[in-house]
């Protein structure tokens, strides 16, 4: 084997664990260039070509750590989006409540998502006059360590489902206690406490914006990363 393609292969094995995007690829370039020309200089001040390899290789290890780990992102366009989607869903979830007015706890539920949705819109509004200025700059970016993010995603989901089920078995307990204890059955008098019973259970599954904000800002990782198309 060549000393070229010991250098290919090597470089090759740290991008293995990295997504095929233009900046990997410009990176990988990069190393490829620099690793080729540390051995030729190493080799000039009188290593052998294994010595000057095995050397040379010693200053990108761990590479391919760094490269599975670490993706960059255009800051304020990925940050921008991450607050329109945490808008959307918050004025999803105002529209969805709208019917609950009826109720004085649903019209409680929906000023206090209208409220949400307003600070979280004024958040979105300021974040890009503030930023008007840089959102092109292709400077300007910021680290994110997917794998710690999507482990974080996860336990927010899981977080959230413990959420729900302690909230709803408090609501049982609460309104079912009684006849669950002493084996009797559990009645509903007409649409009235139906309707309340329900919203009582429903308005806790609110909570999932939290969830799908955190999913979300995951799934977009990949769409701002810098050498992509965005």
């Amino acid at each position: 084997m060549t000393l070229e393609d010991r250098i290919t292969r090597h470089v090759n094995h740290l991008f293995n664990h990295a997504q095929d995007t233009l900046a990997n690829q410009e990176l990988k370039e990069e190393i490829h260039s620099n690793l080729a020309a540390r051995i030729e200089d190493y080799m000039e001040q009188g290593m052998d070509e294994e010595q000057a390899f095995q050397t040379a290789i010693q200053h990108v290890a761990g590479m391919d750590q760094i490269m599975s780990d670490h993706r960059r992102v255009h800051r304020v366009p990925y940050w921008t989006a991450v607050l329109q989607s945490a808008l959307i869903y918050s004025l999803i979830a105002w529209i969805i409540t709208i019917p609950m007015r009826v109720m004085v706890q649903g019209a409680t539920i929906n000023n206090l998502l209208m409220i949400m949705s307003v600070i979280v819109g004024g958040a979105y509004v300021f974040y890009k006059m503030k930023n008007k200025n840089t959102s092109t700059d292709p400077e300007d970016t910021t680290v994110i360590r997917t794998p710690v993010f999507l482990q974080w995603t996860r336990r927010v989901w899981w977080l959230w489902v413990g959420l729900i089920v302690v909230l709803w078995g408090t609501q049982a307990a609460l309104r079912f206690g009684s006849n669950i204890w002493y084996s009797r059955p559990i009645q509903v008098e007409g649409p009235y406490q139906f309707t309340v019973i329900a919203i009582a259970f429903a308005i806790p599954l609110l909570s999932i914006i939290i969830p799908l904000i955190v999913q979300r800002a995951y799934r977009i990782v990949g769409k701002y990363e810098v050498g992509d198309v965005i």
